[in-house]
């Protein structure tokens, strides 16, 4: 629960660097799959954005499946302003079904991502990945 207080906290200041807010996303959104949130997930992004995420989340938990370990690991990230450029994957990470039963989730391979971030609404938040 620390991380996710000090996640928050750092994406109420304006000043968070961006590659910093973008770690505190990902903290925000592991947390969401972990407790099956898809409102909770929709606050990492702008409005409009992370649609095809949040309708992921929501079609799991339907189902009532959460995931836990969702987290990024992040090789890379250089900042451009609000936009940054990253090399990252999802690490370990483990479905876990309605009545307990775990299983792991395949691990997938590094990707380059350029992510436009937007301190938006009194928060950061993102816009894009491409």
């Amino acid at each position: 629960m620390g991380a996710l207080i000090s996640a928050v906290v750092l994406l109420l200041m304006p000043w968070t660097p961006a590659c910093d807010a973008l770690d505190a996303l990902d903290v925000v959104r592991a947390e969401a799959w972990r407790r099956g949130d898809p409102d909770l997930l929709a606050t990492v992004y702008a409005a409009g954005a992370g649609t095809a995420d949040v309708a992921r989340l929501a079609a799991w938990a339907d189902r009532g499946l959460r995931v836990e370990g969702a987290r990024t690991l992040r090789a890379r990230c250089r900042e451009h302003g609000q936009v940054v450029r990253v090399v990252e994957r999802l690490g370990p990470a483990t479905a876990v079904g309605p009545h307990g039963a775990r299983r792991p989730l395949p691990q997938d391979g590094w990707d380059r991502r350029r992510i436009s971030l937007d301190f938006e609404g009194g928060r950061w938040r993102i816009v894009t990945v491409s």
